[in-house]
């Protein structure tokens, strides 16, 4: 009888024990790559990665005096001429840049787009043009 009721007892508290699993994190991210005269846009939303090969028009690097960092315009299929934008913030603890996405074009709403979905998205520039 003790070793039922222990039994019991026993599986009780292992059954207290089990949890559901938690849902695991997805990775978000919005990235330019820039190598040379090719971009690559790529939007990264709860795992599910959407790329956008294009080809990059203009690419200005001020002096450091400047409050724009950098300005990129790139032709991407479906969206047009896009400028992504980053903006120099002298703060205590060193100098930081935010990238955003900047167009005038009607096309960049349009479900052709890639980077539809990105507009209001902070950009991280990975530049490897040298």
């Amino acid at each position: 009888m003790q070793q039922i009721l222990m039994t019991i007892l026993l599986c009780t508290v292992l059954a207290g024990c089990a949890q559901p699993q938690l849902e695991q994190p997805r990775v978000n991210g919005s990235y330019l790559v820039i190598e040379n005269d090719q971009a690559w846009a790529v939007l990264v939303e709860d795992g599910r990665r959407i790329e956008g090969q294009g080809r990059v028009v203009d690419m200005i690097k001020p002096n450091t005096q400047s409050q724009v960092a950098a300005s990129y315009v790139v032709e991407l299929p479906g969206c047009g001429r896009v400028q992504w934008l980053s903006e120099r913030s002298d703060v205590a603890d060193g100098t930081t840049s935010l990238m955003s996405l900047h167009n005038n074009s009607a096309q960049l709403g349009s479900s052709g787009c890639v980077v539809a979905e990105g507009l209001s998205r902070v950009w991280t520039v990975l530049d490897y043009s040298g």
